[in-house]
């Protein structure tokens, strides 16, 4: 076998003319600039003093460079190194001084770029209604719950690995312990608190300072049907309680489903559970949740009940709370309340309470304001349980969130992490927004890491003629037409105002 056989009459030179990479950068750029995020970074960012380079395209071109994979500040020059393109593009001790600027400001300054990116998520979200006819529905299951809005809360620890102000041991080992809200319907960051390490899970201040502003963080049209959840033991009175007047103006619907802490009481109500009261659950297609038993038939379609383990299941607790042998033990809980749980086949090396490794069964508590009249599948307690169960892809917004700037912090001052963060939740959220905008397919659903391979990354020749400059992107590149309807839609936008 010629293994170098394509080395053949390869040569490398240094005399290009025209060459572009990371063309689709271009792309969300563009975004940024017609959905009017730009300029409404550069009014809120303006300053007295007189600048080469105005601090709003700083930050709209630094959080391009993160959704195209930026993790330090240095390598912003991304976007710097291709002036042919964009055009004289800050340098790098420049983005330093504007992130050191938001820094200054303190929260001030932040609210201001929440601000200003709110007002541009109102006009993406018009349009995106305007494109598909509506925001994408709620996926619990097999369905889709259309007309809701879902706000998804979660906090995740991020490691670090040299002293940054705040940094703390924890429960996962070292770092800071961020809180952040996103929008299921659209994958896209809403509101974030950078927390020191040692900020506890359930910790209610701030999770209501993060579900406020994840809600102001809507356009309003979309704040009257929300569902809200948050997983963990995050039920605190004050996060009920706030739920509970939410849920209580008249003209707005909030549902909200919220981890409970598996205590004493909740084991002593577990056990009394009969063992009909379980029904099985099912899983993402809406199938139960079962897998073949060992010894089972040769027929893997078969019906044979001693074939099948069913691996999870899920029941209602509050009837045996509220009305069991030791009376009232939800005093002080709204009345509208209910708690469910569900119990699940562990996986191998999972850790169980000495509770759980009685019978082999892990357990999962959450309470929730679903009201028990509920009519058709949204009533049924699978569905319930899978409404809850799926804040999990919470899990990989944040997942991607750090694949996106928020996995790695540059700066040894929390001031300054905290502004990085609000560049790297605004990059996902352009993402989100280039997906929801202009993309199809698979690529409306790719993370970040396909899309830089497939679109963003992409190698283009920039020709000029005619007064114009055009890209000219590689015919055989698999994605080169998904490039060029992106960048028509991105182009056809209504320019901001």
């Amino acid at each position: 076998m010629n293994t170098t056989g394509w080395l053949k009459g390869v040569q490398v030179t240094a005399d290009g003319t025209g060459i572009v990479s990371h063309a689709g950068v271009a792309l969300i750029r563009a975004l940024a600039d017609n959905i009017g995020l730009t300029a409404g970074l550069s009014k809120v960012l303006a300053s007295r003093r007189h600048l080469v380079h105005d601090r709003g395209r700083v930050l709209a071109d630094l959080a391009c460079a993160i959704a195209d994979g930026a993790e330090v500040i240095s390598d912003f020059r991304v976007m710097g190194d291709q002036e042919d393109l964009f055009g004289l593009v800050a340098s790098v001790p420049t983005v330093w001084r504007t992130l050191d600027e938001i820094a200054g400001g303190g929260e001030r300054a932040l609210g201001k770029i929440t601000a200003a990116v709110n007002v541009a998520r109102r006009r993406v979200w018009a349009a995106a209604a305007a494109r598909h006819g509506a925001i994408p529905g709620v996926r619990v299951a097999d369905k889709t719950l259309d007309g809701v809005t879902c706000i998804r809360l979660d906090a995740s620890v991020v490691a670090c690995h040299s002293d940054k102000e705040g940094a703390a041991p924890n429960f996962k080992g070292f770092g800071l312990h961020p809180l952040l809200g996103y929008c299921d319907n659209t994958s896209e960051p809403l509101a974030g608190m950078l927390r020191p390490g040692s900020a506890g899970s359930n910790t209610a201040a701030d999770h209501l300072a993060v579900l406020d502003a994840a809600i102001a963080a809507l356009p309003p049209a979309f704040r009257r049907r929300l569902m809200i959840t948050c997983d963990g033991a995050g039920a605190s009175h004050d996060l009920i309680t706030r739920l509970d007047k939410l849920a209580a103006r008249p003209g707005y619907q909030v549902i909200y489903s919220v981890g409970w802490e598996l205590g004493e009481r909740e084991r002593a109500a577990i056990t009394a559970v009969p063992a009909r009261a379980w029904q099985i659950a099912i899983d993402e297609r809406g199938e139960v949740r079962e897998r073949r038993a060992e010894g089972a038939c040769g027929d893997p379609d078969c019906g044979h009940r001693r074939c099948w383990i069913e691996e999870a299941h899920v029941t209602e607790l509050t009837g045996l709370l509220r009305e069991g042998p030791a009376g009232d033990q939800l005093g002080g809980w709204p009345e509208k309340m209910r708690i469910f749980a569900r119990r699940e086949r562990p996986h191998p090396g999972a850790r169980l309470t000495p509770f759980e490794a009685r019978n082999g069964w892990r357990y999962t508590l959450w309470a929730t304001n679903r009201p028990a009249a509920t009519r058709g599948w949204l009533g049924q307690p699978a569905y319930i349980d899978a409404a809850h169960r799926v804040h999990a892809r919470v899990e990989d917004c944040i997942r991607t969130g750090k694949d996106c700037g928020i996995g790695k912090f540059p700066s040894t001052s929390l001031a300054m992490n905290k502004a990085w963060q609000a560049a790297a939740l605004t990059a996902a959220t352009l993402l989100a927004w280039l997906k929801l905008l202009a993309l199809d397919g698979t690529l409306a659903k790719a993370e970040p890491k396909t899309l830089r391979y497939r679109i963003l990354h992409a190698a283009a020749k920039l020709t000029r003629g005619a007064r114009q400059r055009r890209l000219n992107i590689q015919a055989s590149w698999p994605w080169a037409a998904d490039i060029v309807t992106a960048w028509d839609r991105v182009t056809a936008l209504p320019q901001a105002p």
